[in-house]
């Protein structure tokens, strides 16, 4: 068992500097919240050995690269055929993430792609699969960012 790690106001400080920009220098951290840089670097160097912070990333924005359209995908399947209809969703290049889910949904994916058209085309060949009982999508309307550690995007070039 894991015992849980206390942060206090400066480390929620650090976390949210580096989640603004996460080439941000500890100097310009430190004077922003009137403390030394030994004390940023110290914490930030605590963080990361107890695992609140891992690595550093880039976000992308899908629609730099023409894909207008970000949603959010739900997903009911007849049990115990989950795997079948994973493995057919992530054939599809514009799902970018795809996982198993308790409650609502039994799989819940975010896709990229070109349009809302698209989006719908996407979700016939899902309800198309035998047994899935039902799709739910959502469009995400705000500006989009994605970690590109966390999702598959390689379609995004073509």
């Amino acid at each position: 068992m894991t015992s849980k790690v206390k942060i206090d106001e400066i480390d929620v400080n650090i976390i949210r500097a580096l989640q603004k920009d996460a080439r941000a220098n500890f100097a310009d951290i430190a004077k922003d919240r009137g403390v030394s840089t030994d004390t940023i670097s110290k914490r930030f160097r605590k963080m990361k050995k107890v695992g609140i912070v891992r690595g550093t990333t880039i976000l992308l924005n899908p629609k730099s690269f023409g894909y207008d359209c970000v949603a959010s995908l739900g997903i009911d399947v007849s049990y115990p055929h989950l795997k079948d209809v994973i493995e057919l969703i992530q054939r599809i290049p514009e799902i970018v993430f795809c996982t198993t889910s308790m409650g609502r949904h039994d799989i819940f994916c975010i896709a990229v792609l070109k349009n809302v058209g698209r989006l719908s085309q996407v979700k016939d060949l899902i309800k198309g699969h035998p047994m899935v009982r039902e799709v739910t999508t959502s469009i995400w309307v705000d500006e989009i960012l994605l970690c590109p550690e966390n999702f598959e995007f390689e379609h995004l070039n073509r």
